[in-house]
């Protein structure tokens, strides 16, 4: 399959416009699991799981992410909490969370 049938296929699957693209990141992802031979499927958990991640992540103190963190923010999501605050407050102290995001704590 060319990558442009993958895109299609992705944005079909997406239920979203085919021929408008995804963010710049996105779709480096996309183009990066077309070349490796992802599934469709595959990539689609791929990126359901990297913004499970990704969106506590970005409430975090510091440019780098741990290893230990992501483990925290995974073992918090096994707990049962879904919404990136809900996780935060249980899985972080005020301390490693930036200050615009301790009004949603």
């Amino acid at each position: 399959m060319e990558l442009s049938e993958y895109f299609e296929q992705f944005e079909r699957r997406r239920n979203v416009e085919v021929g408008t693209g995804f963010p710049a990141n996105i779709a480096a992802e996309i183009a990066a699991a077309h070349s490796i031979g992802l599934s469709l499927e595959k990539l689609q958990q791929f990126l359901a799981r990297r913004t499970e991640i990704t969106s506590v992540a970005v409430a975090l103190k510091g440019h780098t992410l741990s290893v230990e963190k992501i483990e925290r923010i995974l073992s918090t999501r096994r707990k049962g909490l879904i919404y990136p605050k809900d996780i935060l407050g249980a899985g972080f102290s005020k301390d490693e969370i930036l200050e615009n995001f301790h009004a949603d704590l």
